[in-house]
C-alpha cells in the first residue's frame, strides 16, 4: 500500500526517499570502487591483517663449485618478520534529518553524500601521511638489521631523516654550500637505492620546493606538477616532471622547502587493510545497515581501515635549507 502523500517525505523539488537512497548507495558504491590516485601513488592496500614482510636483504650470489660439489643451503633469506596491521574505526554523522531534506532541493541534499566521501578520502590522506611520518627512520633502533648493500654499510640507527641542505650532502656540521633544487632531489634518491631499492620513486615536496623547481626548468613552461589533492590518476606515467627517475607532486600541507622520496604503488612502505569500506549505518555502527528509505533519516557512516609503515627504509625526508638561487 502506497504511503499516504501527506507523510512522504521528499526534497523540496519532489524527490523521494526511495530515489535519495538509491542514488546515496551508487555514489558510496562508485567511491568503494574507484581508483584514488593518491591512496594508490603513495600506498599499497593489502587483503589481510597479519602478513609477513621480509625487508630488503643483501644481494644473493651464485658460488663457485668445485667438481661434483653441491651447492649449499642459501641461507641469506631475511627472517621472516609478523607484521600486524591494527584498524580502527571511523565515522560521521551524514545528517539527513527529516527537516533537511524537506527544505532542501536534491542536488542539495547528495552534497551531504559526496561531502561524507570527501571526509573519508581526506581522513585516508591523513593516515597515510601519519603513518610515513611516524614510521620511517628516523635515527631509532630499527626492528631489523639493516644489511650492507655493496660497498654501503649501515647501522641499526641508520637514519633517512635530513634536517638540513648540509646533511644530506656533505654533512661536515656547516650549512654553508648551497646545491640546485633538482640535486636534492638526486641525493635523496640515492639514500633509497644505496638499499639496493629500484623504484619506482614518488616525491611529495612542498608549494616552496616546488617553485624552486619550477625555477630550475624554466626552459620547458609545459610541464605540470600535480596537486596530491586533485590527482586525476595514479599511473606514474600520468606525472609529467621526472627528476633522475623520481615523479614529483605538490603537498598542500608541507612548509618550507621540505619534501618526502618513498617507493610508490606496490613498492610503498606505507600498507592499508581495509577491513570495512565505507558504508552507511542506522545511527551508531551496532544499528543496522540501512536498508529502507527510511533509515537514511539520521544515518552515519563509518569505515574500519588500518595503515602501518612496515619498512622505515623506504622512505626520506629532506627539509632543504640552502638552495641555489636561480
Amino acid at each position: 500500500m502506497a504511503p499516504n502523500p501527506r507523510h512522504r517525505v521528499t526534497t523540496k523539488d519532489g524527490v523521494d526517499l526511495e530515489d535519495l537512497l538509491e542514488k546515496s548507495r551508487r555514489l558510496i558504491d562508485i567511491y568503494n570502487e574507484a581508483e584514488r590516485p593518491f591512496r594508490d601513488m603513495f600506498a599499497e592496500v593489502v587483503d589481510q591483517q597479519t602478513f609477513y614482510d621480509n625487508p630488503k636483504d643483501a644481494d644473493v650470489y651464485f658460488e663457485e663449485l668445485a667438481e661434483g660439489e653441491h651447492p649449499r643451503t642459501v641461507d641469506r633469506d631475511a627472517v621472516d618478520n609478523q607484521i600486524f596491521i591494527r584498524d580502527k574505526k571511523y565515522g560521521r554523522s551524514v545528517g539527513m534529518t527529516q527537516d533537511f531534506i524537506e527544505k532542501h532541493t536534491e542536488e542539495r541534499v547528495m552534497k551531504k553524500i559526496r561531502t561524507m566521501l570527501e571526509g573519508a578520502d581526506n581522513t585516508m590522506r591523513e593516515l597515510i601521511m601519519s603513518a610515513l611520518e611516524d614510521g620511517y627512520a628516523q635515527g631509532q633502533q630499527l626492528w631489523y638489521d639493516v644489511p650492507d648493500y655493496g660497498e654501503y654499510s649501515f647501522s641499526q640507527t641508520h637514519s633517512h631523516k635530513f634536517e638540513d641542505t648540509d646533511d644530506l650532502f656533505d654533512n661536515d656540521g656547516t650549512d654553508d654550500t648551497a646545491y640546485d633544487a633538482h640535486q636534492h632531489i638526486e641525493n635523496a634518491k640515492d639514500e633509497l637505492t644505496h638499499h639496493g631499492f629500484s623504484g619506482p620513486f614518488v616525491a611529495l615536496i612542498s608549494s616552496g620546493f616546488k617553485r624552486k623547481i619550477r625555477n630550475e626548468i624554466t626552459w620547458d613552461a609545459s610541464y605540470h606538477i600535480p596537486m596530491a589533492t586533485g590527482m586525476r590518476s595514479a599511473a606514474l606515467e600520468d606525472l609529467e616532471l621526472n627528476i633522475d627517475g623520481v615523479r614529483l607532486v605538490e603537498s598542500p600541507w608541507m612548509t618550507g622547502d621540505k619534501f618526502w622520496v618513498t617507493q610508490a604503488q606496490n613498492g610503498s612502505p606505507v600498507k592499508i587493510y581495509e577491513d570495512s569500506p565505507v558504508h552507511l549505518r542506522r545511527g551508531s555502527e551496532g544499528g543496522g545497515p540501512v536498508y529502507s528509505p527510511g533509515d537514511l533519516v539520521g544515518a552515519n557512516a563509518y569505515g574500519r581501515w588500518g595503515v602501518k609503515n612496515v619498512d622505515p627504509l623506504r622512505a626520506v625526508h629532506v627539509n632543504a635549507t640552502n638552495i641555489t638561487q636561480s
